[in-house]
């Protein structure tokens, strides 16, 4: 019964937080969305180099279900160090391996990968705006391929 009462609250908990970052996607132009989107691609592609199978989060999730609470607690440590571009960067994947893990989050992270698409065309230039301002080359490869998970047809 403690289960199903914590499940509960961490489901209301994860439902608002998604909530609240799909509002914040919304309310950034498309060139801001490139670079929360060339930011979360560079994250997962450190996550595969450290042997995350970022690729299938659906496998991952069964592999690893405990995963999302260590990403999430990454997400904070970069809040804290005042790094809120990474930590924005890498709530997508939290959200993302949530949604994977509880069906009754996939339309909130559907909503996040359909505001971060608007961003796609935008990354390139992104990657060399954070080259510029601070000397540190995102690693955008890959940076067209969303999860299956939450890709919608066009």
């Amino acid at each position: 019964m403690f289960g199903k009462m914590t499940r509960g609250w961490a489901r209301k908990r994860y439902v608002k937080e998604a909530k609240e970052l799909v509002d914040h996607l919304q309310e950034l132009d498309d060139e801001s969305i490139g670079l929360v989107l060339a930011i979360a691609v560079h994250h997962r592609n450190i996550l595969i180099s450290e042997g995350a199978a970022m690729r299938d989060l659906t496998q991952l999730v069964k592999d690893a279900p405990m995963y999302q609470h260590d990403v999430a607690k990454a997400v904070g440590i970069l809040a804290r160090k005042k790094r809120l571009h990474d930590a924005l960067g890498l709530q997508v994947w939290v959200h993302s391996l949530r949604a994977v893990a509880d069906p009754s989050l996939y339309t909130q992270a559907v909503q996040v990968w359909r505001e971060l698409k608007r961003g796609q065309p935008h990354i390139a230039k992104a990657r060399n705006l954070v080259k510029k301002e601070t000397s540190f080359e995102l690693d955008i490869s890959m940076a067209n391929e969303m999860p299956s998970e939450f890709a919608e047809e066009d």
